[in-house]
């Protein structure tokens, strides 16, 4: 199992697109390409395996991008791994089963082993996920006041211990 450059650039991606769109709202490659600091060629590339895989939508003409092609909830990030290195669910899981032919090659097959377990869990993290971690550390960075917003009047740990 490989989690590549481009898995990671192609998850991060459709993170910004889950947290910008509705249905009818797109983003612009440029505007991912800018705040990922990839080139808009290279995203070109991974967003079209991606609409092959219909885990996006794109719009052309003015005002055009690319939205979400299902709900957060139903992309897993091994969708989105299988999309980018062009193999489908099955392929992958057959090839992670295979043993090695020499028997005494244990390691690999415990590597083919932890390979499954490692895609099967990325089967289960959506989108949404990532999204909804995001709301509970925004609302945790609210809630929790800064050293600054502390009363004047309560003195501070280093005033009363001297």
């Amino acid at each position: 199992m490989r989690l590549t450059t481009k898995c990671r650039h192609a998850v991060t991606a459709l993170i910004h697109l889950a947290n910008r769109t509705d249905a009818e709202t797109t983003v612009a490659l440029a505007e991912i390409s800018a705040i990922q600091g990839v080139s808009l060629s290279y995203l070109e590339q991974l967003f079209a395996k991606m609409r092959q895989a219909e885990l996006v939508v794109g719009t052309r003409g003015p005002g055009g991008g690319y939205r979400l092609g299902q709900d957060p909830s139903k992309i897993s990030i091994a969708d989105v791994i299988d999309a980018i290195d062009d193999r489908c669910r099955a392929d992958r899981l057959q090839g992670f089963d295979k043993s090695c032919p020499d028997k005494r090659n244990f390691a690999q097959d415990k590597w083919n082993e932890f390979s499954r377990d490692l895609y099967l869990y990325l089967s289960e993290i959506s989108l949404k996920r990532f999204l909804d971690m995001e709301s509970h550390a925004e609302a945790d960075t609210e809630a929790t006041p800064s050293r600054r917003q502390e009363s004047p009047s309560k003195p501070s740990r280093r005033s009363a211990a001297a």
